[in-house]
């Protein structure tokens, strides 16, 4: 199990640095979306080819929902870009935070999993952070209530998709498959790119090492982390950790985009840090009864 949160770990520093890759090109979020998808999805493919047959044995109700999760990926781009250009990015994150609560319902609802104290005390301090961080610029006003909305779409979408992951990964391969998730997304993505009429090609040296960097960073270590963790931890518990990500980016962009941090920020990641340690502190375990029968092990699982 420890590898699983190593993994997940190194996977969320990965997911985090989108923004601060994204700053290196110059090419319409959609655009970059379907680029990072397509990408990750061709290195994958080769890597997974001796097992590409589980896709046969997947029921025709389970492929369905291999198409609906990359269905659910790429909207879950495309509708935090709606987000964002049509309210503040304080709003957008705190009203895609409440995923987490999203995903512990889903996993309660359909895997029987249980809300215990500890996964309830990670999200209320999961999105106490998020609130703290987005202080200063959050607001609720009828201008941004179209953006708040789509925030609220993408955290849907996005639930969706790990609770869709959560029941495929029990039978399917990780690099089966999020490589197939990865080529739906990617599909969808460039039809949307045609619809809208945006350029596919054509771009600059530095928007393509963009492009790459956006597939072989937070898509390929950071998605891919996801989904693996998906076969052994609660979808709450990773929907938790996933707060953690604005943590990672923002200590990134301070050191090497000189960003600074102001209290209220610190005090938010402090929030989301306590948040993971909450879920990641050992339980404690109650000694044998005198008659030699194993103790159940104290607390509510996590």
């Amino acid at each position: 199990m420890a590898r699983v949160y190593i993994f997940l770990a190194f996977g969320l520093l990965a997911a985090s640095q989108s923004g601060n890759i994204i700053r290196l090109g110059e090419a319409h979020p959609v655009a970059i979306a379907a680029w990072r998808l397509l990408i990750a999805a061709a290195l994958l493919l080769p890597l997974c080819r001796g097992r590409i047959y589980e896709l046969k044995k997947l029921k025709p109700a389970d492929r369905v929902l291999l198409l609906l999760a990359g269905i659910f990926l790429a909207t879950h781009f495309f509708t935090w870009i709606a987000a964002v250009q049509k309210t503040t990015v304080a709003n957008a994150a705190v009203f895609f935070s409440i995923n987490p609560v999203l995903a512990a319902l889903g996993g309660l609802v359909f895997f029987k999993e249980k809300v215990g104290w500890r996964l309830a005390a990670a999200i209320g301090l999961g999105v106490a952070g998020v609130l703290v961080i987005g202080l200063d610029d959050f607001s609720i006003s009828q201008k941004h209530l179209e953006g708040d909305l789509w925030a609220v779409a993408c955290a849907v979408l996005f639930s969706g998709y790990f609770l869709i992951g959560r029941r495929l990964r029990r039978t399917t391969d990780t690099g089966v498959y999020v490589a197939s998730v990865y080529a739906v997304a990617a599909l969808v993505s460039f039809a949307c790119l045609l619809v809208l009429r945006l350029p596919i090609v054509g771009y600059d040296g530095r928007t393509w090492l963009c492009f790459v960097l956006m597939a072989l960073v937070p898509t390929m270590i950071g998605h891919t982390s996801y989904n693996y963790a998906l076969r052994y931890l609660k979808v709450g518990t990773i929907a938790v950790a996933t707060l953690t990500e604005p943590v990672f980016a923002g200590l990134v962009a301070f050191f090497a985009w000189g960003e600074g941090i102001t209290w209220l920020v610190a005090l938010g990641y402090l929030l989301i840090c306590l948040s993971v340690a909450v879920l990641t502190l050992p339980r404690r375990t109650a000694r044998p009864s005198r008659t030699g029968t194993p103790a159940s092990e104290a607390g509510s699982p996590g």
